[in-house]
């Protein structure tokens, strides 16, 4: 099997161009895993302003702030490879509490890809102008977006394959922003409005403009299972939905045809026939790496799904039409799901079909758990115990959930689905070219109480590099300590062609991490899923403490990254509104 390439140094232990007193921060006597996948050494780590100079024994040298660190592991600060941190309750956000990204430092996070599933805002340099004048607490890697691009061309006309000269004007713009205004490439959505009505000679051609930019393509596929989200067998019957073994087809013709560093983001598989078999599609991904196509992954670390957790049982047809999980006073759905089947037995035939795909989607009614409802005695159990308490099936379940719960909810219930197999994630981050990711976004826990404790929300906002790290690589041996960091800095760093950070070593950005592995863990449930990790002890973004002693400091340190060798006129760019 081939590996990534790494990019080794060797360990520097001469200081020639700093006095031994001019050290803003030594880290002494700390288990140094530099994040390319070389054995562990315990060794000193000395930064002065952003930078790391040193590394090795600095006995005899002094800084400005000295931490003793024997016992813990001194690591890269983590590069998420896919974050929704561009939302304005994030990054965006008025509130420096959102800004700093507080449950991204306190697993370790340091730097980020954002604006993906396709989404940019309308101008990426107004963003990155944003960002620099209010401050954030992570460093953003910025990508344009598939669907926003459509968009901006389409003329609320996006319900079908672009034009050729559509095309060319989505090339125009997304080269503007490889050249112009530091994107690091193109990120797809091609499951979500409007991408899916992209075509595969669509999206070979945009990714025909990044290798000459060095520009990356990451997409969330077509499909990621036996069907899109959005499909519905009643709704859809003349579609035969495309799958995910369609939807890779696709993504590695684009990366094998454009030669463009592609990557599949959020690697996943549910449904009957995709659930469980990871090992076959990381053979069909290996052959086209075998074929010389440029292709990675990023896998986040629990068995559930951002769709999982808005899990609802009925279809939006039989709610009124689209709805969330979020309580509406305003709304009643009882009234509206009874309104529906009162259309008759094709009604609720149709009913029927959607609510047994919905759940086989999801991995059957032993996959899907309550989190809230009026009768506390439900809350823990699943579909299917319900069911078996109940003596009903699945859609006669949904509709007295409906009838005899909260009727301002959709589907009169809270529940969460839980669609992944935990074993096919750790034969995804056994790969040597799978990189880390959250999919996740800023929540604050104090914030997400009540009725929103479960919407907006998922564990890996809070734990998946925790997780990856004690539970998959040591509890579970998926890979060493050593892999693992490498798989969640130098490996996101080379994808991103990042060239200063995700590595310890003399020259590097001091986004640094200390871990006390004895205490390292993932503290979120499926019922408690805002919960701060434990055992992330020291966590710095460009040399600047964003969690000191295990406590978030409210750091706005980040900064927006630059592809290496772009762009060419950034530099007049005005830092501020």
């Amino acid at each position: 099997m081939k590996t990534t390439t790494r990019l080794v140094l060797a360990w520097c232990v001469v200081i020639t161009s700093v006095a031994a007193r001019d050290f803003d921060l030594i880290l002494r006597g700390g288990t140094v895993i530099d994040g390319t996948g070389s054995a562990r050494r315990v060794t000193d780590v000395g930064v002065v302003g952003d930078t790391i100079v040193a590394v090795g024994n600095l006995a005899g040298s002094t800084a400005k702030t000295e931490l003793a660190v024997p016992g813990l592991v001194v690591t890269p600060g983590f590069i998420d490879m896919h974050a929704h941190l561009d939302r304005t309750e994030g990054l965006m956000s008025k509130d420096p509490r959102r800004r700093a990204a507080q449950n991204y430092v306190a697993q370790g996070i340091t730097s980020a890809a954002i604006n993906p599933d396709g989404r940019q805002p309308p101008s990426l340099l107004q963003e990155r102008r944003d960002f620099e004048h209010n401050g954030i607490g992570v460093n953003v890697a910025l990508f344009n977006g598939h669907n926003s691009l459509r968009a901006m061309v389409m003329n609320k006309d996006e319900e079908r394959p672009a034009t050729k000269a559509e095309i060319e004007q989505m090339k125009a713009i997304l080269r503007r922003g490889l050249e112009e205004e530091g994107s690091f490439g193109l990120s797809l959505g091609v499951e979500y409005y409007s991408g899916q009505y992209s075509t595969a000679d669509e999206l070979v051609e945009l990714a025909s403009v990044l290798p000459a930019y060095g520009g990356i393509y990451t997409s969330h596929l077509r499909s990621q299972g036996i069907s899109p989200m959005w499909y519905k067998p009643s709704v859809h019957k003349n579609i035969t939905p495309p799958t995910l073994e369609d939807s890779l087809k696709e993504t590695l013709r684009v990366a094998e045809e454009t030669g463009a560093v592609t990557v599949v983001t959020h690697m996943k598989g549910w449904g009957p026939g995709y659930r469980g078999e990871a090992a076959k599609w990381v053979a069909m991904m290996q052959a086209s790496r075998d074929r010389g196509a440029k292709l990675f992954i990023d896998v986040y670390s629990f068995d559930s799904t951002g769709s999982d957790g808005d899990f609802i049982l009925l279809p939006p047809w039989a709610l009124g039409g689209q709805m969330s999980s979020r309580d509406n006073i305003a709304v009643d759905y009882r009234a509206k799901l009874k309104s529906a089947l009162e259309k008759g037995a094709s009604a609720l035939a149709d009913l029927e079909r959607d609510v047994e795909h919905q759940v086989t989607l999801k991995g059957g009614p032993q996959s899907v758990v309550v989190l809230d409802y009026k009768d506390p005695t439900y809350v823990g159990k699943t579909l299917a115990d319900l069911m078996k308490l109940r003596k009903m099936n699945v859609t006669e379940m949904a509709i007295a959930l409906q009838n005899e719960g909260n009727p301002n909810i959709p589907g009169g219930i809270k529940m969460r689905a839980l669609s992944l197999d935990e074993k096919d994630v750790e034969t995804y981050y056994a790969q040597p070219w799978a990189a880390t990711s959250t999919d996740g976004w800023v929540v604050l826990p104090e914030e997400a109480v009540g009725p929103l404790k479960y919407i907006g929300t998922n564990r890996r906002c809070f734990g998946t590099y925790p997780r990856r790290l004690a539970f998959i690589s040591q509890q579970q041996k998926v890979d060493t300590l050593e892999e693992a960091v490498r798989k969640c800095s130098s490996l996101p760093a080379e994808i991103l062609n990042l060239r200063d950070r995700g590595r310890i070593a003399p020259g590097m950005k001091a986004d640094l991490v200390v871990l006390d592995m004895a205490t390292l863990q993932d503290n979120t449930t499926v019922t408690e899923p805002n919960v701060y990790p434990s055992g992330v002890q020291q966590v710095f973004v460009n040399g600047v403490a964003a969690v000191k002693d295990g406590k978030r400091t409210l750091a706005l340190a980040g900064r927006v990254l630059n592809p290496i060798g772009r762009p060419a006129r950034l530099e007049t760019v005005p830092a501020g509104p």
